[in-house]
């Protein structure tokens, strides 16, 4: 029977403007949703995925896709030898062509989501003089006018969700590499040109299972003082839908949490690292590593 590897991460409570080159007039928006009557602001699984190409190609894993500054470039566009590749493995790949070559991505990724509602926040700046590029090479100075511009911003944490089936893999270690980029990832989505926001984990729950469903996305909750709860998580587990033996969570964002959790037999870890340092423990020994 197949072994699963589910995870939810909340992100730490930063200023968001995770755009995607989308403006309203001067007003460059974040994307949103509507949930529980409430407007919240979302982060594609896409902007995610990409984030981890990045972190591969910074960490000098064998990719396919290399993500640099200057944008990407292919070692393999065909697809021939994607074997060999960790990206084209992991995040799987598709080649419209007259016979179309494709593998679905086996490491999953839900989009990511406020834990608290958008209140409207828009800030307005203006570019300083010259800082356009005109894009007339014999006007150096650019443009000779302040560019006045808003930017939505969200003030929030966000979390999403992850799965893998390691047996899915060519290469089933390289789920490990999964877990550490997720582990330690830095930057995501749009507009980072102005805005740095950490996408690591400040809490996180994991879970080691033959369940093949994942029963834990979204599973954090934020009220409007900044608590953080897990109640969707503890009930799961009450109710015997999740086993707490296979449940690690970890992280300080998660500290207050802690006596509720193991008195409900879940593993609980101070920091992230030591979380994801249990879970890659017993993917370890699953692999035989």
């Amino acid at each position: 029977m197949a072994h699963h590897l589910f995870g939810t991460v909340l992100t730490p409570h930063g200023i968001a403007s995770n755009n995607r080159g989308e403006s309203a007039g001067n007003v460059t928006t974040l994307q949103k949703v509507i949930k529980d009557d409430g407007l919240f602001t979302t982060v594609s699984a896409e902007a995610i995925r990409y984030a981890i190409r990045e972190a591969f190609t910074e960490g000098g894993k064998v990719v396919n896709r290399r993500i640099t500054s200057g944008g990407s470039d292919w070692r393999d566009p065909k697809f021939e030898n994607w074997q060999a590749h960790l990206d084209d493995d992991l995040l799987g790949f598709m080649l419209p062509d007259k016979e179309t070559v494709k593998r679905r991505g086996r490491l999953e990724i839900s989009r990511a989501l406020s834990t608290r509602p958008w209140p409207g926040d828009v800030v307005f700046n203006a570019a300083a003089v010259g800082a356009q590029s005109s894009g007339n090479p014999k006007r150096s100075s650019g443009n000779p006018n302040p560019m006045p511009y808003g930017t939505e911003i969200h003030a929030t944490r966000y979390q999403y969700s992850f799965a893998l089936t390691p047996e899915t893999l060519e290469d089933r270690t390289r789920a490990i590499d999964a877990l550490e980029s997720i582990r330690d990832l830095r930057r995501v989505a749009g507009n980072h040109s102005r805005y740095l926001y950490d996408f690591s984990p400040d809490a996180v729950v994991l879970r080691w299972t033959h369940d093949p469903a994942p029963r834990l996305m979204y599973c954090f909750e934020q009220d409007e003082l900044g608590t953080i709860t897990a109640d969707s998580l503890l009930s799961r587990v009450g109710s015997g839908d999740i086993d707490a033996s296979e449940v690690v969570v970890g992280g300080p964002a998660a500290l207050a949490l802690r006596d509720r959790l193991t008195a409900a037999g879940i593993h609980f870890a101070e920091g992230v690292k030591d979380a994801f340092q249990e879970i890659e423990a017993r993917l370890r020994r699953h692999l035989g590593l």
